[in-house]
């Protein structure tokens, strides 16, 4: 019996070590002229939070994606993508975009677990979350197919997230204006 229970609690240790291992990691810093923001990996919850659930919400709620492209996109497989999300709680495209993309998420079903939010300080471009990838202006949202980048929104879709997001999953050619530019 006491082999058991040595047993149950050393799994139960394991198990709940390996559980907070997956968890968003971040910290709040203040930044002058803007106040406490998060930096770090962050959840959805975040910005449901006090601080900036307001506009959060308020986007969230008003935006109504296009019927006829959550049409195109609710039902698919989406075993294998990623998107990762990179922002400032501080930025006006971030506050307008971010919820617009994950109001988008939620209408074509796409996984929240296969979706990762980096909250960015205001001078991120030297910011270890941002090294290597090339994050040019905020928020840049990156979406990969196992491991492989397919694209990217940078600041502003093209035309909707939703449509850029089509586009890019179905490999149709997508160059944000950024990208052109380079």
């Amino acid at each position: 019996m006491k082999r058991w229970i040595y047993l149950f609690l050393l799994l139960s240790g394991l198990f709940a070590g390996a559980c907070g291992s997956q968890q968003p990691a971040y910290t709040f810093v203040e930044e002058e002229g803007i106040g406490r923001i998060p930096v770090g990996r962050i959840t959805r919850d975040v910005l449901m939070q006090d601080l900036y659930g307001q506009w959060f919400k308020a986007q969230y709620d008003e935006y109504r994606p296009d019927a006829a492209t959550v049409k195109a996109l609710k039902g698919r497989n989406y075993k294998g993508y990623r998107v990762d999300i990179y922002m400032g709680t501080w930025c006006p495209d971030s506050r307008e975009h971010v919820p617009h993309f994950l109001k988008t998420a939620d209408a074509i079903g796409f996984p929240e677990k296969q979706i990762r939010i980096f909250a960015l300080p205001r001078h991120y471009k030297e910011h270890s979350l941002v090294e290597g990838k090339n994050i040019i202006r905020v928020p840049t949202f990156i979406i990969y197919k196992d491991g492989k980048e397919l694209g990217r929104i940078i600041e502003y879709p093209m035309e909707t997230p939703e449509k850029d997001f089509l586009r890019i999953i179905d490999g149709k050619g997508y160059i944000h204006d950024y990208q052109q530019q380079s």
